[in-house]
């Protein structure tokens, strides 16, 4: 550097390197170019001249730095090319390779060090050996061919599914390591993605998904065995193809996705595909609640969960068949995908309870009502009475009594099975008789009950008794015979609040009936608590 004019042209050619070169002597920078400046984002070169070497060389660097320059004896020794990290004043680390050249400064023996940045290589490089792990260790086969479908490179995974090594597959036509027939260009072509039956090198079948793309000079082929998957799909429809309850997969939108053949056997809809998960033509049936009110689909246990996310573990609903049949079900619902909410579908299930409710409801048929007559028994009279007791109200309600005149001689002359035809006819004559509002029933033997409801004064409770009676006193013709009955009544008033319980009520009634009786039968008697006596009736 001892030509000013040649140190001049030396210094524009550095400051205008693409590479960062930097001068230090004794240990300290002295001189940095533009590039260095930039790379070490440094505002000017005053930000860096006069810093020590250490304080831009990361620590684990120093040592290997400074035992290089230990080598340079002479001007003009170079090192040989290494890897060092350099720190950046914002604290970030560039991994560069540096040359380190013996040179003079202003007279002074110091170090030329020209600096390549590594940062993106060694990004590559980095890159790079993970594809490598990545096609080494996956679970994938990945195996690629020449434009005419000859194996160039076969990785382990692939080994393992075609139980084939590298060895004995590459060089030969991929269709005859996989067992099928595989064109990479077809498979290309048709979009990238083929799903086929392969063969392995022991014989035995594998379901593999084929994923394939055009390289430089071939193709690179990604084979996903999916055979397990497959046969546990295939379980699962089989199991759910052969249950005997219904289930159904509905969208986020609402729309039925799938149905099993039992779903659509127990909605009376045709069954699309009775070897898959089926799909059903129309599930838009008349729906209905479980006390019978008709159900908005808006409304349904399945649009609730859709809406909410909740499960709703059981739910009874009523659908009217398209065929005519009223069937009740028993179902649960709930999401798919529960931890995705937003995007997951519902699956429900359900069974068809239809003979299991009718059984239910006449069984709480039988324990409320006479199996004779079909009315109302003597614990559901008491239960409407008391009902009535517990509304407070000025309006008046009336238990009317009624004892048949003449049953005994109907069964000692005719037998009982006249006599249970007369109780039946009764029955039915008196239901007619009444309000809509009002309640019939049979206490047992020849005792029936009227419970008139909704608010009655005097006047009408005599009006209806005298129908009672008339409608009684008609003829009835019982297994060719002709039988007139009557009636004795006893009346009741009383309305809600009143102290007496229902019992006690109706054993009111059941005495002024007994004085109907006493007086000559056929008559009707109002209570009297004037002369009621507490006694029993004989």
């Amino acid at each position: 550097m001892n030509d000013r004019g040649a140190d001049e042209r030396y210094r524009r050619l550095v400051d205008h390197s693409p590479d960062a070169i930097c001068v230090h002597e004794s240990g300290r920078v002295v001189y940095v170019n533009p590039t260095a400046v930039r790379w070490m984002g440094a505002q000017s070169s005053d930000d860096l001249v006069g810093r020590s070497i250490s304080d831009v060389i990361a620590p684990e660097s120093v040592a290997a730095v400074v035992a290089r320059i230990a080598t340079l004896r002479e001007e003009g020794d170079a090192s040989e090319p290494s890897e060092a990290d350099l720190l950046r004043l914002d604290g970030q680390t560039i991994t560069v390779e540096a040359v380190s050249v013996r040179t003079v400064w202003e007279g002074r023996p110091a170090y030329e060090v020209v600096f390549r940045d590594l940062t993106a290589q060694k990004a590559a490089e980095s890159t790079l050996r993970f594809q490598a792990a990545l096609v080494e260790h996956v679970s994938d086969a990945i195996i690629s061919t020449t434009f005419d479908g000859t194996v160039t490179s076969w990785n382990p995974a692939a080994a393992t599914i075609y139980q084939l090594t590298a060895a004995d597959a590459i060089g030969r036509p991929i269709s005859d390591v996989v067992g099928a027939d595989l064109s990479p260009a077809s498979i290309v072509s048709g979009g990238g993605v083929s799903h086929e039956v392969h063969s392995t090198a022991d014989g035995s079948t594998r379901v593999v998904r084929v994923s394939a793309a055009p390289m430089a000079d071939g193709y690179v082929l990604i084979c996903t065995d999916s055979t397990a998957l497959h046969r546990a799909e295939q379980h699962f429809r089989t199991v759910v193809t052969s249950l005997d309850e219904g289930v159904v997969v509905i969208s986020r939108a609402g729309t039925v996705e799938s149905a099993n053949p039992a779903a659509c056997r127990i909605l009376g809809l045709p069954v699309a595909d009775a070897t898959n998960s089926a799909r059903c033509e129309d599930f838009s049936l008349p729906m209905f609640t479980a006390d019978g009110q008709p159900l908005d689909m808006l409304d349904h246990p399945v649009m609730q969960t859709l809406r909410s996310g909740r499960a709703n573990p059981g739910y009874v609903i009523g659908v009217a068949r398209a065929d005519g049949q009223f069937v009740w079900l028993a179902g649960s619902c709930s999401l798919l995908n529960p931890d995705d909410p937003e995007h997951s579908s519902l699956v429900t299930s359900f069974t068809d309870i239809t003979a299991e409710r009718d059984a239910t409801q006449r069984l709480e048929f039988r324990a409320t009502h006479d199996v004779l007559t079909g009315l109302p028994n003597r614990a559901a009279v008491v239960s409407a009475i008391g009902s009535a007791l517990t509304v407070p109200s000025a309006l008046s309600a009336a238990v009317l009594f009624i004892d048949l005149d003449r049953l005994k001689t109907v069964n000692d002359t005719l037998g009982h099975r006249a006599g249970d035809a007369v109780l039946r006819t009764v029955g039915d004559r008196l239901r007619r008789a009444v309000r809509r509002v009002d309640v019939v029933g049979r206490l047992g033997g020849d005792e029936f009950v009227a419970l008139l409801l909704g608010g009655v004064d005097r006047v009408d409770v005599d009006r209806l008794a005298d129908r009672l009676h008339a409608a009684l006193a008609g003829v009835t013709e019982v297994d060719g015979s002709d039988v007139t009955l009557g009636a004795s009544i006893g009346v009741v008033m009383f309305a809600g609040g009143d102290s007496r319980t229902a019992e006690q009520i109706l054993e009111d009634a059941d005495y002024a009936m007994y004085e109907a009786k006493v007086a000559g039968g056929g008559r009707t008697r109002h209570l009297d608590p004037q002369t009621r006596a507490r006694v029993g009736r004989h």
